[in-house]
């Protein structure tokens, strides 16, 4: 009954604009690095400094190498340039997702001073509810840089309490 009712909301104009450049622009790439060898060096460096075993100086050197393998990625390109089920496409549209995934993972790690859950922080082993029982959120800005905020946890009948094996 509402929605017979409900006026339609005004649609932005060009709305697709910045998706169909970014297709293009990998379609359209005469680069040389292929998805597939910077998504496993992603894979494999971010197993090894931001896995579930963390420091700061391992969080801090894997900024550096998302930094590398964001700039290698502006040199990605595809071999297949076909526009109907076009794998090699989409996988490297995902890696740049991955990319901006591991970015947001590692910032707000870096920033996490304690040791919760499965995210463990060698340098800072001990949990600390009275600062950090928060959700974090990541915005990437304009610029490219990353923003944290937080919002509080919505307490339930599980009273969270520190682990003990």
């Amino acid at each position: 009954e509402y929605a017979a009712g409900a006026s339609q909301p005004e649609v932005a104009t060009d709305i697709e604009g910045d998706t169909a450049a970014m297709l293009a622009n990998i379609m359209n790439s005469a680069g040389t690095e292929k998805p597939v060898g910077i998504r496993d060096d992603l894979q494999e460096h971010m197993f090894d400094k931001a896995g579930v075993v963390r420091t700061a100086e391992s969080l801090t050197e894997m900024q550096g190498i998302l930094a590398e393998l964001r700039e290698r990625y502006s040199n990605v390109a595809v071999q297949d340039k076909g526009k109907v089920f076009n794998s090699d496409l989409m996988e490297a549209v995902e890696l740049g997702y991955l990319l901006d995934c591991a970015e947001n993972l590692v910032v707000a790690a870096l920033a996490r001073k304690e040791s919760r859950g499965g995210h463990w922080r060698d340098d800072f082993p001990v949990r600390d509810d009275a600062n950090w029982l928060k959700h974090t959120l990541a915005t990437r800005k304009d610029d490219g840089s990353i923003e944290l905020d937080y919002k509080p946890v919505k307490m339930g009948p599980y009273v969270p309490m520190e682990r003990k094996y």
